[in-house]
């Protein structure tokens, strides 16, 4: 068979992804691999039309399509984006009909399913039929137990092609695109008690995203400040290089790091606003949040209150609602809402995003975090620790610094504690006691709490 990769990762033939593409290669001599490297080779695809036609005759050629990409800040690289959005753009998708396709993913296993779950939704969109993936680990083929299931995996695809077994769609066509946003009452201004508002957008003069940035920016008054994010001057995408690990120096000398010193650093309510090009935001603003990635893996909006305009169907793209409400969680900050330019009272949407913005800015609300966060927070700690700490040199000194390196391992009172309990509970009576009483044990020391609680007492104190 005739198997077409499409290589999302920017290093080319230096890709740890394809590395287990090389891997499947060897496993399956019997089979030609043809890699296209649209993640490296992005401009030259865009401005190139025989390169772009040397790719779709690839495709159109090919028995199945094997999505390889590593997993930048919970989706695919921008460069691969930018690839999926052409598509769209030039009526390509009868390359892509009926292809059988599949995805192998490496990350260190963050948020990488929704980088699965975008390119599911792309290979329904494109008439392609998705047959699974495989998400592995950067180092996960060292390990021969892997190597068993990856091609275990492939095996599946091969078999799936040549029985031309049937696949059901799984996410539903988009609607239509409704009518551009426009305002119908004038916007009030809120009172933002001094708080510095920011709102960045990629919005086209005209445009309804443009209409939604205008009405909110009115909302807020003389104290915002807008920007659109070609004004950072980006030369390119994240290339992977890692670089950026030891000191936070990106290796690109152009103007994302000053564009996000003047705006992204001192805002306390930052917001965020982009419209719907297939199953996400831009290309543009999906390199906006893979150049972040020169931070390091630590809380770039911690502290702040997030907000999100979205101009297109948020309500059918689960998948990027989960990235939007993931990225403001693990960057430390609190979503203070999301706004998009669906059916409803828009108008009064703005405003009241405006208002509980600032107002929650005001009182330093940070929601607690749910399981995204606390497992995405672990995953970093723990790959940091267990050895990107050697590399990431910056990263090692932040959590060091803010006690991240949070282990319930050295939480000692809490180790005495449970070994003493354990131990109790080798005594029939104290089992016997305790099983009978687990509520009434569950509930006490939260009790205690209410009881002490510094907190009631202020507040009562008040009335």
């Amino acid at each position: 068979m005739q198997i077409c990769v499409i290589s999302g990762s920017p290093k080319g033939e230096m890709s740890v992804t394809l590395q287990y593409v090389r891997f499947l290669e060897e496993a399956f001599p019997e089979h030609a691999f043809s890699v296209v490297h649209v993640g490296r080779d992005i401009r030259t695809i865009e401005r190139q039309e025989e390169v772009w036609d040397r790719l779709l005759a690839t495709v159109k050629e090919c028995d199945g399509v094997l999505w390889a990409t590593p997993v930048y800040v919970m989706l695919v690289p921008a460069q691969l984006k930018r690839f999926i959005e052409l598509v769209g753009e030039r009526n390509a998708t009868e390359a892509f009909f009926g292809k059988y396709a599949a995805a192998l993913t490496t990350s260190i296993r963050y948020f990488d399913h929704t980088a699965h779950a975008y390119l599911h939704g792309i290979c329904d969109d494109l008439g392609m039929l998705y047959t699974g993936f495989c998400s592995a680990h950067m180092e996960d083929l060292r390990n021969e137990a892997f190597q068993e299931q990856l091609v275990l995996f492939f095996t599946d695809f091969l078999e799936a092609i040549a029985e031309r077994r049937p696949v059901q769609r799984v996410f539903p066509l988009l609607p239509a695109p409704s009518s551009p946003y426009a305002p119908v009452t004038p916007p009030v201004a809120v009172d933002t008690r001094g708080k510095r508002v920011v709102i960045l957008h990629d919005g086209e003069p005209g445009s309804g995203l443009a209409a939604m940035v205008g009405g909110l920016a009115a909302c807020y008054g003389d104290s915002v400040r807008v920007a659109h994010i070609r004004d950072a001057a980006m030369k390119g995408g994240c290339l992977g290089c890692c670089r950026c690990a030891f000191e936070n120096t990106c290796v690109y000398d152009d103007g994302f790091r000053a564009f996000w010193e003047e705006y992204v650093v001192p805002a306390d309510i930052l917001v965020m606003a982009g419209t719907v090009r297939d199953r996400f935001l831009s290309a543009a603003w999906k390199q906006f949040f893979d150049r972040s990635f020169a931070n390091g893996h630590v809380p770039a909006f911690a502290g702040k209150q997030v907000a999100y305009l979205v101009e297109g169907p948020l309500g059918h793209l689960a998948t990027l609602r989960e990235v939007l409400t993931g990225l403001a969680a693990m960057e430390g900050a609190n979503l203070a809402g999301i706004v998009t330019s669906e059916s409803g009272e828009i108008d009064a949407a703005l405003h009241t995003l405006a208002e509980r913005s600032v107002r929650l800015a005001d009182r330093g609300y940070i929601a607690p975090p749910t399981f995204p966060a606390v497992g995405g927070h672990k995953i970093f700690r723990d790959e940091i620790w267990g050895g990107m700490r050697a590399i990431f040199k910056a990263d090692d000194r932040y959590y060091r610094q803010h006690g991240l390196y949070d282990f319930p391992t050295r939480d000692y009172r809490q180790r005495i504690t449970t070994r003493v309990t354990s131990l109790a509970m080798s005594i029939p009576a104290v089992r016997r006691d305790v099983v009978k009483n687990m509520p009434d044990y569950m509930i006490q020391p939260l009790q205690r709490s209410i009881e002490t609680s510094t907190v009631l007492a202020k507040r009562r104190a008040k009335e």
